[in-house]
């Protein structure tokens, strides 16, 4: 836990440079309507009419400006960057635990008031230590306050083509912050409580906030990058990690890994829309 602190400053210092570097050489940036354009830098940084003429155009469908292996690896990092930070937010509460008992602070439902906020953090709030990793603001947390408003390019989100049982935008927040959350907290809760303080508890709460960084990478990648193929790997990812997170609840508690199957269900129908619409926009110019 002494290394979460420089690797989240680490963090913050690579995304800034990523950033400028990949924006210096023309690797990101804001996806057009129908078409991405990803030119050749010039020795200057300028993109003049032969680079223009050079430049490589991708179809909408799933395409953004980042090259596959820079995107994953962006993505890869920042995620494995978030889970240690959400880590240090666990360590963080643990620590003020003893604090709170010598000033008299009764516990709440049996356990310490400073892990309760610990474990709301990293649930209700984990793109926090996202935007301080990535630099900028978080998809996800745009996306569960104003859930009508896509981050990126206006209306891009709406343009796209869905099946015709898209769940109604008004669900997703009632799911995610009703459902799905609260039972997280409840799980994430019996998890601490039945396990020792060694390494069995740390590396399933590790997969546990593994999962939560690639739900913010899947955000990231679909909303903010417009990466709809992209995307789906990133989800798919992120729900493979949620199953092997509630497996290793369910394996110290039972009850613990009942608390993630809504999550489960819920994940499981996101992850089908992501690959029906990559289905469905593939093949657009």
């Amino acid at each position: 836990m002494k290394l979460i602190l420089p690797l989240c400053i680490f963090a913050a210092f690579f995304a800034n440079c990523a950033d400028a570097v990949t924006q210096a050489f023309g690797l990101t940036g804001k996806a057009k309507k129908h078409q991405s354009v990803v030119t050749r830098p010039t020795p200057n940084f300028r993109h003049d009419a032969a680079a223009a003429t050079s430049a490589t155009i991708v179809a909408r469908g799933g395409a953004c400006d980042d090259a596959n292996a820079a995107l994953f690896g962006k993505v890869g990092i920042s995620a494995l960057l978030q889970a240690a930070g959400l880590m240090g937010v666990l360590a963080l509460g643990k620590a003020v635990v003893p604090i709170l008992s010598k000033l008299g602070v009764p516990d709440l439902f049996g356990t310490s008031p400073a892990l309760w906020a610990a474990f709301f953090l990293i649930i209700f709030a984990s793109s926090i230590v996202g935007t301080f990793v990535d630099g900028g603001t978080s998809a996800a947390l745009n996306q569960a306050l104003d859930p009508n408003t896509t981050p990126g390019e206006q209306e891009w989100y709406q343009n796209l083509k869905k099946p015709s049982w898209n769940p109604p935008g008004w669900l997703f927040p009632i799911m995610w912050l009703i459902v799905s959350k609260p039972t997280q907290l409840a799980a994430v809760n019996r998890l601490w409580t039945v396990t020792d303080h060694g390494a069995d508890r740390g590396w399933r709460l590790f997969a546990y906030c593994m999962h939560l960084a690639l739900g913010d990478a899947w955000n990231k990648t679909f909303f903010g990058y417009q990466c709809v193929g992209r995307g789906l790997v990133v989800i798919s990812a992120f729900y493979s990690m949620l199953l092997f997170s509630a497996y290793l609840f369910g394996q110290v508690d039972p009850l613990a890994g009942k608390l993630m199957l809504p999550t489960c269900g819920w994940v499981t129908v996101a992850t089908a829309l992501n690959w029906s619409i990559y289905s469905l926009n593939k093949s657009e110019d």
